[in-house]
């Protein structure tokens, strides 16, 4: 390290310095490491250093304002992506912006919202504050499995929708390959707080299609915590779609379980 605190070249043993001299499994916790460097200065030292959507705090706090949404607002704002989901399993045609893309394969639908007040301010943290009102309680809030959330009990944690993008498609093809289709985005002048992403999945299968956007922030809560080599709180231990990243390494990573898919049946939170 140099004397003004930068880190010119990382010295291990066990690791080679080169990414491209390590197994899959070592980049993997290197992965881990760099991730959870970063949570650890944001949350001890107050420097913004984790990606909004990749941010406990910020996805709690987004979870939080989506499932204050009234029936029309949520339709509003998400109804064209659940339009697009039964198109999946009807006999309507399914319009997806790559010519090779077949609506069987891994389509991901998104949107990025944007919210207020600023996550970042709050102190606690907002995930610390929304843990701490259920700590000790045997009715905590499973938030992960249910999609349901006790707003009244949470008056001081209030958060509004300001903006969501037009809808983005991302294809991911049978060989690796990815394809992304960009929605535009609001007349703000800032980057989103945090990205929907959704694996498209039958809506009929749920009873609340937003309950079901909740649990799946609560999910992407769930895979950062996993990614940064963590156990999830308790809260957020169930198994359904999260992030797309989380998706990605738990699929190619035996350092976890298939997180992702509800049918797991989880042996650990704890990765390895």
């Amino acid at each position: 390290m140099d004397f003004d605190g930068e880190i010119f070249i990382h010295e291990c043993d066990e690791y080679p310095a080169k990414a491209a001299k390590r197994t899959d499994r070592q980049n993997a916790h290197s992965g881990q490491v760099r991730r959870f460097a970063k949570w650890h200065v944001y949350r001890e030292r107050g420097y913004e250093t984790v990606r909004r959507r990749e941010n406990p705090d910020v996805l709690m706090a987004g979870l939080l304002a989506i499932a204050a949404l009234s029936d029309d607002q949520f339709s509003e704002y998400f109804g064209d992506i659940e339009t697009q989901l039964e198109r999946h399993y009807s006999d309507a045609p399914v319009d997806l912006p790559f010519d090779d893309a077949d609506p069987d394969d891994t389509i991901i639908y998104e949107k990025d919202v944007y919210i207020t007040p600023d996550p970042l301010e709050f102190e606690p943290p907002v995930l610390e504050q929304f843990i701490a009102r259920f700590e000790g309680n045997p009715d905590t809030p499973t938030v992960a499995s249910t999609g349901d959330v006790p707003l009244d009990e949470l008056d001081d944690l209030l958060f509004d929708v300001e903006g969501v993008s037009e809808k983005h498609v991302l294809h991911y093809g049978s060989e690796g390959t990815e394809q992304y289709e960009r929605g535009t985005q609001p007349a703000l002048d800032r980057k989103p707080d945090f990205r929907v992403e959704l694996m498209a999945f039958d809506p009929a299968e749920v009873g609340s299609f937003q309950h079901y956007v909740v649990s799946h922030l609560a999910y992407q809560i769930r895979d950062c915590f996993l990614l940064m080599g963590l156990k999830p709180p308790e809260g957020f231990r169930a198994t359904g779609w999260g992030s797309y990243k989380g998706f990605l390494s738990q699929s190619a990573f035996d350092l976890y379980e298939n997180y992702w898919s509800a049918q797991t049946d989880v042996t650990s939170w704890e990765p390895s």
